[in-house]
């Protein structure tokens, strides 16, 4: 196994240094729509599996902590994990040009999950994830998240969680300053557990960004001050369990508004819905696979699509297939392949991206 693991790590470190740096062009363009994909790796990662077993271990969990854990030990909880990734996108640009690029992902995250009675615990984590692309290397990112939340339980069965909290996001771009920003969001979140065979869920969540170097404009086009956006999500979902099966809907609807006032570039309202399929499968429940396609709706309040009398308005469809592999005790590998179409009324809005990712984590 040991043997194994160095040449993956060493395989990546190759993939990292084969070619020379070059440095991508990117507009504002295509740096929202970047944005917009590297949101959904960072929303990706933060989701862990939802199985059907570990649905039935929190439950479990919940109900034994007064009797077989100590005090001390509920407070002291905490998780670490790391995970190392390499993989190969067609168009990470996601604009009409299609330059591909290999990249490599680290990511490390460390939580302190404290118990503090029967019905109240805590979320208090740290989450690192740095990306570096072999020759675009303006889309390379650290991305620092700090995240709090509470946990409440009002009944004593535990089958209603409710989660308010807030998180910190410092994205930094280190070789393109505009992309920079930091962005302070406040969250309530609800799980509902209906039986052992549905649960349903929910969150709503304010955010506050702030561009370190992208300046919003006037209607001239003139630089006036800091860019900053504000967004309201609304997401819910339910999921349904049959025997190792899981399937989920999830609805998302966000309304993005910002202080550029040029054709209100960042104004606009987001529709996305989401289906996913999985299951756990050989006789150990070692491998774990999940397929969501996804489909979203971005309508423009004013800016020019090709036709100046009409906003810009974006179609993206997405499938996603994911692989997950116990390896031993604590080591997972995972294989990821996503496949992204753009279509718009706006140039800049078409573009397709394919994404083969494969990786190992090791969480304690």
């Amino acid at each position: 196994m040991k043997k194994y693991l160095l040449l993956f790590f060493g395989g990546a470190i190759f993939l990292l240094v084969l070619a020379p740096a070059v440095y991508a062009q990117k507009t504002d363009e295509t740096s929202d729509q970047r944005e917009a994909e590297f949101k959904d790796k960072i929303e990706r990662l933060a989701q862990e599996p939802d199985t059907v077993d570990e649905v039935l271990k929190m439950l479990q969990e919940r109900t034994e902590i007064k009797i077989k854990e100590e005090r001390r030990k509920q407070f002291l909880k905490t998780k670490i994990s790391a995970s190392l990734l390499t993989g190969f996108e067609t168009n990470p640009l996601n604009n009409e040009n299609e330059k591909s690029d290999v990249f490599v992902e680290e990511n490390f995250s460390f939580s302190w999950l404290p118990t503090l009675n029967e019905h109240l615990s805590a979320d208090l984590s740290y989450r690192l994830a740095n990306q570096s692309y072999s020759e675009q290397t303006d889309l390379d990112t650290f991305d620092h998240v700090f995240n709090t939340s509470l946990k409440y339980y009002p009944f004593a069965n535990h089958l209603l969680l409710l989660q308010p909290g807030g998180e910190y996001e410092w994205l930094i771009y280190p070789r393109d300053e505009t992309g920079t920003y930091e962005d302070t969001k406040a969250f309530l979140k609800f799980k509902h557990y209906v039986g052992q065979k549905w649960h349903y869920g929910g969150k709503y969540e304010y955010s506050y960004k702030v561009y370190d170097k992208r300046l919003a404009r006037d209607n001239e086009q003139r630089n006036i001050e800091e860019r900053i956006d504000t967004r309201n999500t609304v997401e819910l979902y339910a999921t349904r369990y049959i025997g190792q099966w899981s399937a989920r809907l999830k609805g998302k609807i966000y309304r993005n508004d910002s202080n550029d006032l040029f054709q209100e570039s960042y104004d606009y309202n987001g529709y996305r819905g989401y289906f996913t399929l999985s299951k756990s499968f050989l006789k150990d429940k070692k491998l774990y696979v999940s397929f969501t396609p996804d489909f979203e709706l971005k309508s423009y309040d004013e800016r020019v699509a090709r036709d100046t009398n009409v906003a810009r308005v974006d179609h993206v469809t997405q499938y996603k297939l994911d692989f997950y592999y116990t390896l031993v005790k604590n080591w997972e590998l995972s294989y990821s392949i996503t496949q992204k179409l753009s279509t718009s009324n706006a140039t800049a809005g078409e573009f397709d991206n394919m994404t083969n990712q494969i990786g190992v984590t090791c969480t304690f």
